[in-house]
């Protein structure tokens, strides 16, 4: 839980501006940062961006900061107001946001303020550690931090239980606490592989998860937020935008299913009336080789490139290859352009294209480029990106005109309509997914677009038959699904070594009384036969 702690003259100086009624100040303030906090976990849950990090900056809404933080005085002068014209603002803004753009404005803490984060606890009637009880009034503190946190990530909840609509407005998670809290103890004092910046950004959801589901036995819920694309995110922080690794934490023992190389295989749906439409004379397999192969034949159709990109005396592992060009290839399904390093948006700002962001080293990006295999599969793509375009402007005009699928200067995006189509695609086929677990009786612990977890593992029969029935609905043979497992987090590798040695200490311990006992009792016997 965040605490912010305010300089004592802030409250000096509102009070002294306005005396009457007593405690009106107290109350105004303690409103205001309460609203803050709130603002702040929230920025905070989203994540932060490199240059916030960097900068210590959160991206919040000043509008909200300021119509929500509350009013003081006869005159109902706003608090954020009234810090601000008194040099006693709380916070300062360094980009401003705007309601053209959508975007927030990026503010950073003054020195006025403070901030704190007190550990999520488990929530017990008693607890006994090393023999000591610990009393029950700071588990009830404890207790209540939980429910006070929320309060604040999910303040309309209990509203949505009283209304009965808990259903339409939440996906609830089963959460296993004791792989998360195992988690955070390895994030904490164990972790090497993330930089501090992703640390302390996983270090921050899994403390918001444990504490919640602390406070819900276990229940995580997550607020929906339909997409005008067909897909439904979640608000905050939820199974959908946490690390992979963070992800098994947190659900514990499970199953994955994903659909294998999603955009490609929705894409490829088509090629059959494509050819049809331009080529009739060949079929599907001669005119998209690239993508086939990499549908059916990926691990071999990405060595080859592999080998080709990176070379045998690449310092990168042979997973970490492979990882890169899965990254690549999906990248440039989703339209990414083998453009240069970097390009200048209309603010003047140098934004680096998708393959520079996944490849960084310029001679390997150079070789991927370059690479027959690569430049098919762009042409492939392309192709199908033109036709399913095409056919939207010649048999649904109408989503041109949706500002969802515009340019900021009011022009249809190619790439937009594809993503457009592309997810409320994705989200039929994993509607006939979502029917068949239930159908099967299968615990859904998550959905995440093109993936669903479930508790209980599909038999290899459950699942040919959900991909019969995805292939069946959308009229597309190239469905697949993939199959991962997930493990719980394990204890602390270290705390077991420390357990174990300590352990080892105390059998010490216990073999020297146990020698001084024989010891004591063999001379008492032989004083006894004297």
């Amino acid at each position: 839980m965040i605490e912010i702690t305010v300089d004592p003259k802030v409250l000096t100086a509102l009070s002294a501006a306005f005396p009457t009624p007593p405690n009106a100040a107290q109350r105004a303030l303690d409103k205001y940062v309460t609203t803050l906090r709130n603002l702040t976990m929230a920025s905070l849950s989203r994540g932060q961006s490199t240059f916030e990090v960097k900068l210590n900056l959160l991206s919040l809404s000043l509008h909200d900061l300021a119509n929500k933080g509350g009013q003081i005085g006869p005159k109902k002068v706003r608090v954020h107001a009234w810090l601000r014209d008194n040099n006693l603002a709380l916070i300062q803004q360094v980009e401003v946001g705007s309601n053209l753009t959508g975007l927030v404005s990026q503010v950073k803490f003054t020195g006025l303020v403070t901030l704190d984060w007190h550990e999520p606890e488990a929530v017990n009637d008693s607890i006994c550690v090393d023999g000591v009880d610990i009393d029950r009034a700071l588990l009830k503190q404890n207790a209540n931090r939980n429910a006070e946190l929320f309060r604040t990530i999910l303040y309309d909840y209990d509203d949505a239980v009283r209304e009965g609509t808990v259903q339409m407005e939440f996906d609830t998670v089963d959460i296993d606490t004791v792989s998360l809290g195992n988690y955070i103890q390895w994030l904490r004092d164990e972790s090497t592989q993330f930089s501090d910046e992703k640390r302390n950004h996983q270090f921050f959801q899994a403390r918001i998860i444990l504490a919640i589901a602390q406070h819900k036995n276990g229940k995580y819920p997550q607020r929906k937020q339909p997409s005008e694309f067909g897909r439904t995110y979640y608000r905050g922080t939820s199974v959908q935008n946490v690390h992979k690794q963070l992800r098994r934490a947190m659900l514990g023992h499970s199953w994955e299913y994903d659909i294998r190389s999603s955009v490609v295989a929705w894409k490829m749906g088509f090629a059959k009336d494509w050819v049809e439409s331009y080529c009739p004379n060949l079929t599907v397999e001669h005119c998209f080789v690239n993508s086939l192969s990499y549908l059916e034949q990926k691990k071999t159709f990405l060595n080859h490139v592999r080998l080709r990109v990176f070379g045998k005396d690449c310092d990168h592992a042979e997973e970490f290859q492979l990882k890169l060009l899965k990254q690549a290839f999906t990248a440039l399904s989703f339209g990414a352009q083998l453009a240069q390093a970097s390009w200048q948006n209309r603010k003047g700002q140098w934004v680096t294209t998708a393959i520079a962001e996944i490849l960084k080293i310029k001679e390997e990006r150079e070789r991927f480029i370059a690479d027959a295999d690569v430049r098919g599969f762009i042409a492939e793509q392309s192709e199908l990106d033109d036709y399913l375009f095409d056919g939207v402007k010649a048999g649904y005009s109408k989503l041109l005109n949706c500002s969802c699928v515009q340019t900021a200067s009011g022009q249809p995006s190619k790439a937009k309509v594809i993503a457009y189509l592309y997810q409320h695609g994705e989200t039929k086929v994993m509607n006939v997914v979502r029917d068949a677990m239930a159908e099967f009786n299968k615990t859904v612990l998550g959905n995440i677009h093109d993936a669903i977890i479930i508790r209980e593992r599909l038999t290899i029969d459950d699942r040919h038959e959900i991909e019969y029935r995805m292939r069946e609905k959308t009229a597309n043979p190239y469905w697949r699904l993939g199959t991962t497992e997930l493990e719980p987090w394990a204890a602390s590798q270290k705390e077991a070594l420390k357990e174990e040695a300590a352990h080892r200490q105390r059998m010490k311990v216990f073999e020297v009384e146990a020698k001084k006992r024989l010891e004591i009792l063999i001379e008492q016997s032989a004083l006894r036969g004297l």
